[in-house]
């Protein structure tokens, strides 16, 4: 069995991290995706509550596919959320699976550096999107996923989204920007 895991605050999930997923679906089994309750590189970064990045995970990721099971494995940990724990999770429920981690090329430099990363990478595999300005000159083994340039983060969505609500629109799940609206989040 190939199983696919993307983690992250998704605070808030946007249409790049929906095209990571609708890139990747027809090639796995089942595709978690775990918001992170705290990660460990975004303390006190976060504006949304756990709940309700969950719930937009849910309405971002879950409409692409029955294969995509969007997990409330990280948010019932303490924090911060360490990835080997969710791997080791996986593992025990599927332990002869295949299991890949997706990451975004901005989150390349430093995986090295994630909190047990040699165990890491010995359990899993690694595939990688490259994000536009990002540096992709990495000594970790991975597959690559090229041009993938879509200039969409979820911090300028948090930081600019008050001042051109076309333009937040035009980067979220449209079921996403209204929850956003009628939760007045990121100043909308």
């Amino acid at each position: 069995m190939k199983i696919y895991m993307f983690g992250g605050s998704f605070d808030p999930p946007h249409l790049a991290h929906i095209e990571m997923i609708s890139h990747l679906i027809s090639d796995c089994d089942k595709f978690y995706i775990f918001p992170a309750k705290e990660s460990p590189n975004k303390v006190n970064e976060m504006v949304a509550t756990s709940d309700q990045r969950f719930e937009m995970c849910q309405l971002s990721f879950e409409s692409i596919s029955p294969k995509i099971i969007v997990s409330n494995f990280e948010l019932e940990l303490p924090p911060p959320s360490y990835t080997i724990n969710t791997v080791k999770w996986l593992l025990n429920l599927f332990p002869n699976c295949q299991l890949s981690i997706i990451i975004g090329e901005d989150h390349l430099e430093k995986l090295d550096t994630w909190y047990k990363f040699e165990e890491l990478q010995n359990s899993v595999n690694f595939i990688c999107f490259s994000r536009k300005g990002a540096n992709s000159s990495s000594r970790v083994k991975l597959e690559y996923i090229h041009n993938f340039n879509y200039g969409i983060s979820s911090t300028d969505i948090r930081n600019g989204s008050g001042r051109n609500l076309s333009k937040v629109k035009s980067m979220l799940h449209p079921d996403v920007f209204n929850y956003i609206l009628e939760n007045k989040l990121y100043s909308c």
